[in-house]
């Protein structure tokens, strides 16, 4: 298999088995990150089909070029997927015969110190997907106030100690590395609930931060209302989350849009990883993959 080196793409198989790409066919790749989905799908669309592949990252755009550019049946662009129509009427189609997102953070990006994405490697707060972009997570850090922190641990990271964490945030300010957020954050959580988790108490709070920077919810969203208006019949869209509300929203769209009779659901509960592959492959184990299968609409 054609893995980039420390990027393993997570359900593999399954991606393939429900998005069924074959040649001929066009289809967007609006994560297409390390590339490990996308060489696969790729291989399967020719030698006539045409991948478009979307990132935010362009240092991750830049790799995947010198990967897979080569093949004169991709096509790359610097984009938020959610901004995918206007990738595709820059390439020329008005449909897609199948759609993946896969929403979570790459091997690669968190190895990178200084983006500031994992506590583990001491760096800067920086977190944006995207580099050009304005928003960091050292302004969100030191300037939000602490009721908004609050709301961002809460909502994005399931935090149950959301308030006294962004209370002790504040009293910290100025914070400007991960090393030193994530001191900050195991202070303020009670000694006898950390030593009771299996993971450290700042993996919730850098979740939150990370989702708030890149407005990835909101990005998810806006895919949502577009993508079954681009997408062909008998075409199908699928969404890997690894984050409980990002899986939350997907289902309460494709099931809203099932009901509409825009789509079908193939596969009504998500699709899990194997035991296998999270033996291999710890990353996976939060991995919820959703399908929906465009229908024929009246008068298309």
């Amino acid at each position: 298999m054609d893995h980039d080196a420390g990027h393993v793409p997570v359900m593999l198989d399954e991606v393939i088995e429900h998005l069924s790409p074959h040649p001929g066919q066009v289809v967007l790749d609006g994560t297409a990150g390390g590339g490990g989905h996308a060489a696969e799908i790729l291989r399967r669309l020719e030698p006539d089909g045409c991948l478009l592949l979307l990132d935010r990252d362009r240092e991750a755009l830049e790799r995947l070029k010198a990967r897979l550019g080569r093949r004169g049946n991709a096509r790359f662009f610097h984009a938020n997927y959610c901004d995918f129509d206007q990738a595709l009427d820059q390439a020329g189609y008005r449909y897609v015969d199948g759609a993946l997102l896969d929403l979570g953070v790459s091997s690669l990006q968190l190895a990178e110190a200084d983006r500031g994405f994992s506590f583990d490697r001491p760096g800067p707060l920086d977190m944006r997907f995207d580099r050009s972009e304005d928003l960091t997570a050292e302004e969100v850090v030191n300037t939000w106030p602490a009721e908004r922190l609050a709301q961002v641990f809460r909502e994005y990271g399931d935090q149950p100690f959301a308030g006294r964490i962004a209370r002790a945030i504040v009293e910290a300010r100025p914070v400007r590395r991960t090393d030193a957020l994530a001191e900050v954050v195991a202070s303020a959580v009670p000694g006898r609930w950390r030593r009771q988790q299996t993971i450290h108490p700042a993996t919730r709070v850098f979740q939150a931060v990370r989702i708030a920077v890149n407005d990835e919810f909101g990005s998810l969203e806006t895919f949502l209302d577009k993508i079954f208006g681009s997408v062909s019949p008998g075409g199908r869209v699928a969404i890997l989350s690894f984050h409980s509300g990002e899986d939350r929203i997907v289902k309460h769209r494709f099931r809203a849009a099932a009901r509409a009779g825009v789509v079908r659901l193939p596969v009504v509960k998500p699709v899990r990883p194997t035991p296998v592959e999270v033996q291999a492959n710890p990353r996976a184990r939060s991995a919820r993959l959703r399908v929906a299968e465009r229908l024929p609409t009246a008068g298309s």
